[in-house]
């Protein structure tokens, strides 16, 4: 047995079940940075979800980890492959260079892969399904289970690599829609990721963001676009702004969700794409962080009206993505959420945090988190 196939379970220590003795909803505790730094909470149903993510994930770092031996002669060489992919991760060598987190060469890395599959499993799961139940609230999903025996809907992620955000739809419509069968893609310029997305039990196809043709690449129409962590950096020119608004036409709707609170939404909207907001306004600048883009088919955005219908304060991931920066009237709710025990995403009792927010650059949070 090789030293990578002596290592110990890449989950252990990720989720972490509460105190007999806890009555609070959400008291699951679980982790999305590689420092285990940052605790985010959920609930029992959460935590049965992250259990599956975790099998489904483990077999994608199999297949990895049986690539990497038979790339490398020996346990050396091997390990070394890792430890370049760890350093690679925590670096980041090309977000200054190329303003990119990861370059096409990194990418193409098994060392790499491997450790982006074991941390952002965990961060595109759940947001994805925060995501999808913000939507879902929201109506995007108002005519899907509708169409009886027989209704597929197929779901491409763009630039989605392994695709873990598809396993999150993939649970989220076995939930909710039971009866509608789903064709999963993934599509990305990196080749390489076919394994994974294939051990995921998905269809990929290698492909590039600035030719579109997404129904082509699929094989047919798609329903529903995700782009998850790839807006900003991949798709605010005009030529993928040009392409994406005019496939929106047929398609149902496209979740965006990026770590930036400030994206070029006007980009699409001038283009005739309507933009709903996912996430609650209670900033002065918005929080662009997760949105629906559609054509001829407005959604309803989040304001005072609907605070009460919110799915906020029932989500299965609370505070995902974090919004503990947000001041003013979120901070009242959070506050008074505390008090009553529903403790959400994170909370500041698990570890002192007292950086303020920093625009122009990340803060500490995000910095451990990446």
């Amino acid at each position: 047995m090789s030293a990578l196939e002596r290592r110990t379970d890449v989950f252990d220590g990720v989720l972490i079940p509460p105190p007999s003795t806890s009555t609070t909803a959400c008291a699951y505790k679980y982790y999305q940075d590689r420092n285990r730094k940052w605790p985010f909470h959920t609930n029992a149903h959460g935590a049965a979800l992250l259990r599956q993510l975790f099998d489904d994930a483990r077999r994608v770092i199999a297949a990895l980890d049986a690539a990497i031996i038979a790339l490398a002669p020996d346990d050396a060489a091997r390990e070394a492959i890792v430890r370049s992919g760890v350093d690679i991760y925590a670096k980041k060598p090309s977000i200054r260079e190329r303003d990119v987190t990861w370059s096409q060469t990194e990418y193409a890395h098994l060392g790499l892969q491997r450790e982006y599959c074991r941390f952002k499993s965990v961060q595109r799961f759940t947001e994805t399904w925060a995501c999808l139940e913000r939507a879902h609230a929201r109506g995007v999903f108002e005519d899907v289970g509708k169409g009886g025996d027989g209704e597929t809907r197929r779901v491409a992620s763009l630039g989605g690599g392994p695709g873990f955000e598809l396993i999150a739809v993939r649970e989220y419509f076995k939930l909710h829609f039971p009866s509608v069968t789903l064709d999963l893609v993934s599509l990305d310029l990196e080749e390489s990721w076919r394994a994974s997305a294939e051990a995921l039990g998905l269809r990929f196809f290698q492909w590039d963001m600035r030719s579109g043709k997404v129904a082509d690449a699929c094989g047919g129409a798609v329903d529903f676009a995700l782009a998850s962590y790839v807006y900003k950096m991949y798709m605010c020119e005009d030529d993928v702004a040009d392409w994406f608004a005019e496939e929106l036409k047929d398609m149902h709707a496209a979740l965006i969700i990026s770590r930036d609170q400030s994206l070029q939404t006007a980009l699409m909207e001038k283009r005739g794409v309507d933009v709903c907001k996912l996430m609650a306004l209670q900033t002065k600048r918005g929080d662009d962080r997760q949105l629906v883009f559609s054509r001829d088919r407005v959604f309803e955005a989040w304001s005072t009206s609907i605070k009460s219908a919110s799915p906020e304060s029932s989500m299965t991931f609370p505070n995902v993505p974090y919004e503990e920066h947000k001041t003013s009237e979120r901070d009242h709710h959070r506050d008074r959420d505390r008090h009553r025990g529903f403790r959400g995403g994170w909370d500041r009792r698990d570890h002192a945090h007292g950086a303020s927010r920093d625009t122009t650059r990340n803060d500490s949070r995000d910095s451990g988190r990446w």
